[in-house]
């Protein structure tokens, strides 16, 4: 692929993104960082100091263009221009020399932020990030309406695990996410289909002890690693999505359940669900009371998928032709 920019890309360093961004790496025209570079441990806790959020709410460290630099000047074996990409605007919003910096170095130069997070929820600045990017990206269409930023989809997904199709499953129906404000409906999606018969495991993450039930299958407990999460998808049949209020884009579980075939249960009723997976391992509801418990329980269609995983190289393209 021969491209206008080369790219820099800031800011992935949790694990769900290595199945959706990190494939770039592979080509000459890209680098991604977990941060902002490579180096030992001593320059990156200086570096993860300097630029700490929490940090610098307290108290706004001075002086962060030492940085700039080490950040900005890569060994790309041509001159094009580069396109940096910030994650959720990270470095780009803390300072706007960081974004002076970039066009002095090549008036061609662009900066990019991309937001996998709904910005009404973080309650991010966006009229700030627009002062210091060329382009802002998210990746759901209702948000990008109403903040009038770009919207692109995160449909491209590549499995890290082994994709396997067996015929029984240690559980039914497995949910992981934060509760948020939907704790209420994800108990309530937990009492039906437990109460139906079907093998729970729901690892719900950032609730207070009074907000909790009890039930085989529930598990309040901290954050676990991406890896561990996708050993849960292979080991159950059905995957549940809660959207958060707000939202009407694909989540995660979406292209996790495609990629290592299993069946999904969701409550995002966006038709665009339908281009992604065959209606035999969908089930869309509204309402907790709406959910068919059989259909936890029913074998997994496992041609009903797509065979080949979308490439990252269509988010390139993108911007390739939109900057």
């Amino acid at each position: 692929m021969d491209t206008k920019y080369n790219y820099v890309l800031y800011n992935f360093f949790e694990e769900c993104y290595e199945p959706i961004f990190w494939p770039l790496k592979k080509y000459p025209f890209v680098r991604i960082y977990k941060h902002a570079f490579e180096s030992g441990k001593l320059k990156q806790l200086l570096f993860f100091v300097h630029w700490s959020a929490k940090v610098n709410r307290i108290l706004t460290l001075p002086f962060k263009g030492v940085w700039f630099k080490r950040m900005c000047k890569q060994n790309f074996n041509n001159n094009k221009p580069c396109c940096y990409i910030f994650h959720s605007g990270k470095y780009i919003d803390q300072t706007p020399a960081l974004y002076d910096y970039i066009k002095k170095l090549n008036p061609d130069n662009k900066a990019v932020v991309i937001y996998c997070d709904l910005i009404s929820k973080k309650q991010w600045d966006i009229s700030k990030v627009k002062s210091v990017s060329d382009m802002i990206v998210t990746y759901d269409k209702g948000e990008a309406e109403e903040y009038g930023v770009d919207y692109f989809p995160l449909d491209f997904y590549g499995a890290v695990e082994e994709v396997t199709t067996p015929d029984t499953f240690e559980n039914d129906v497995y949910f992981l996410g934060f509760a948020k404000d939907r704790l209420e409906e994800i108990h309530s999606a937990y009492r039906v289909l437990s109460d139906a018969g079907c093998k729970c495991k729901f690892i719900i993450c950032g609730t207070q002890e009074k907000d909790r039930i009890e039930g085989e299958g529930l598990h309040y407990i901290s954050p676990i690693s991406y890896r561990e999460n996708l050993k849960n998808v292979n080991s159950s049949r059905c995957v549940l999505e809660i959207i958060q209020g707000g939202s009407c884009a694909p989540t995660l579980r979406l292209h996790e359940a495609c990629t290592y075939k299993r069946k999904l249960i969701t409550n995002n009723t966006n038709p665009e669900y339908n281009d992604y997976i065959d209606s035999s391992n969908l089930l869309v509801y509204e309402n907790a009371e709406e959910i068919d418990t059989d259909f936890g329980r029913t074998p997994v269609n496992y041609k009903g998928f797509e065979s080949e995983a979308k490439s990252p190289l269509k988010f390139i393209e993108y911007l390739e032709n939109n900057l």
